[in-house]
């Protein structure tokens, strides 16, 4: 009997981090990429990411001290991804993504194929729990407890579909902002999750304050991940009232509470909708935006307060108040 591959191949964005949301856009739509690894920590960050997440008295949970051992052991590099390709034609799509990357004289990057029997091994050991604040932990599926769903401070996912998984610097900072204005947030307000992927957003919104979310992506894919997500996360009587739509097919209303955690082009070209979607008071995060174009986006949306932004490694995210 044939064993069954995947192809990983492995990027390297050191010289041009600008390409990486580009290059892993166009991985998934253009070249049927099936799972984007992000190398988000390197030694150097290990101080600052206890910092983030903010202990106040007691011990750095063990989970998260696993993680900073594993990863301040490994000799991972910032900038190196690895896409994943595990469909029927996985080689000759590797094959194709390899040949676009070439076009790239700043990106290095290689090819390997590995047994399919080897997927789950080679992928889980990369993903430990990530705790954004002390309400509120990103969880990978397997590591999920008993009566898991009656657990509102943890965000449980299924990592690996390039949706956005709480590893990416720029989710990370999202849940943040979440989490900074939690207090002052409406219970069972409506929420939009603008470029949900995962859903991962909606979901924090869902957890901590019960909020009615409007799932919106232009990829079918993703929406089939965030129901994944929501059917992980909830009881079948809790997502009453929660929507999934494809961007074709979206109309705003008004939101209490707007994600959009999308390229910096696309912030700017959807701003229209974004601003629509905005009544008296409401508040939006804006993400994927790197550090140097934090200033285009606020000039951008002038309209509106900056309550705060915050940064890691590359990248920046900025709360708006209307």
């Amino acid at each position: 009997m044939e064993i069954k591959k995947f192809t990983i191949v492995e990027v390297d964005f050191e010289k041009a981090p600008n390409l990486q949301e580009e290059v892993k856009y166009e991985a998934v739509e253009e070249y049927s990429c099936d799972g984007i690894e992000e190398f988000s920590l390197d030694e150097p960050q290990v101080d600052e990411l206890l910092g983030e997440r903010a202990y106040s008295g007691g011990d750095v949970p063990e989970s998260v001290i696993s993680e900073v051992e594993e990863r301040a052991n490994e000799e991972t590099n910032n900038f190196k991804f690895k896409f994943y390709f595990f469909n029927d034609n996985h080689a000759e799509s590797a094959k194709n993504f390899s040949l676009y990357l070439s076009s790239f004289e700043e990106l290095a990057h290689s090819v390997q194929s590995l047994d399919y029997q080897d997927w789950n091994d080679e992928w889980k050991k990369h993903y430990k729990p990530i705790e954004v604040s002390e309400r509120m932990t990103v969880i990978p599926e397997w590591f999920k407890e008993e009566n898991y769903k009656d657990n509102k401070k943890a965000i449980y996912i299924y990592p690996g579909m390039g949706f956005g998984t709480g590893e990416h610097d720029t989710t990370y900072l999202c849940l943040k902002l979440l989490d900074s204005i939690a207090d002052v947030l409406t219970e069972g307000a409506d929420c939009l999750d603008f470029g949900c992927g995962s859903g991962i957003l909606g979901i924090g919104a869902m957890k901590m304050k019960k909020m009615y979310v409007e799932y919106v992506d232009i990829d079918k894919a993703a929406l089939d991940n965030c129901v994944q997500n929501l059917e992980l996360n909830f009881h079948e009587h809790e997502l009453n009232g929660q929507r999934l739509v494809i961007r074709d097919r979206f109309e705003p209303k008004k939101y209490e509470l707007v994600f959009a955690n999308i390229l910096q082009h696309v912030l700017i070209s959807e701003k229209p909708t974004l601003m629509d979607s905005l009544k008296d008071g409401s508040y939006l995060v804006l993400s994927g935006i790197l550090n140097e174009q934090v200033e285009t986006i606020i000039d951008a949306y002038s309209e509106l307060s900056v309550v705060d932004v915050v940064s890691r490694g590359d990248w920046s995210a900025i709360l708006l108040k209307n």
